[in-house]
C-alpha cells in the first residue's frame, strides 16, 4: 500500500486516513512545483513533479510481489503550475508499455488506473514527452496490492484498465 505525493516532501495523512510520502526515494529527475490554481482537492494534488529536460522519466517501485494483481493509479492536476495557461499532453507508460496519452486540463484533475500482475519485483511508471513544447508532469502515484482472489483473470498477464466507476444505487458519494 503506497501513496506517493509527487513533488511533495515529507509525509502526511489525508482526511481519509491514507498516509502519503514524498517522492524523493522513487525518482531522481525532474523538478517539484506547486499549482497556482489551488482546488478543493487534497494536499497531495496541489504539488507535482515536472520533467523539463527528459524525454522519458520513470518512477520505480521496488519490492512488489510477483504473481499478485496490483492497481497502479496515476493522477494529474495541471493547475497552471508554470503560469502558461497551456495544459500539456504526454504519454503515460507502465513497465515499458504505453498505457495511454494524458490530455491535461487547466481546471480539472484526472486519474488513470490499471490492474495487472507485474512480471518482476518492481513496477515502473513513466511519463514521456510527445511534443517539444509539452512538458510532462505527475501529481500522485498509488500502488495497491490485491488479494489473489480479487480481479481473477484467465491469464497472469491480463491487464484491466479502468474506463469508468459507478456507484449504482448510492445516494451519497462513495
Amino acid at each position: 500500500f503506497l501513496s506517493i505525493d509527487c513533488g511533495g516532501t515529507g509525509e502526511h495523512t489525508d482526511r481519509s486516513g491514507i498516509k502519503w510520502v514524498g517522492d524523493d526515494g522513487y525518482i531522481k529527475t525532474g523538478k517539484a512545483a506547486q499549482v497556482q490554481n489551488l482546488r478543493i482537492y487534497n494536499q497531495e494534488v496541489n504539488s507535482l513533479r515536472y520533467f523539463p529536460s527528459q524525454k522519458k522519466s520513470c518512477y520505480v517501485i521496488a519490492g512488489v510481489a510477483t504473481g499478485k494483481k496490483h492497481m497502479v493509479r496515476a493522477s494529474f492536476f495541471y493547475g497552471n503550475y508554470d503560469g502558461k495557461s497551456s495544459p500539456p499532453s504526454f504519454d503515460l507508460q507502465f513497465d515499458g508499455n504505453t498505457w495511454l496519452t494524458v490530455n491535461t486540463s487547466s481546471s480539472e484533475g484526472q486519474y488513470f488506473e490499471v490492474i495487472y500482475g507485474p512480471k518482476r519485483d518492481k513496477i515502473s511508471v513513466c511519463v514521456a514527452r510527445t511534443s517539444p513544447d509539452h512538458i510532462p508532469f505527475i501529481s500522485t502515484l498509488e500502488i495497491r496490492e490485491f488479494e489473489p482472489s480479487m480481479y481473477k483473470t484467465n491469464d497472469k498477464e491480463d491487464v484491466l484498465l479502468r474506463m469508468t466507476r459507478n456507484a449504482f444505487g448510492a445516494k451519497d458519494w462513495v
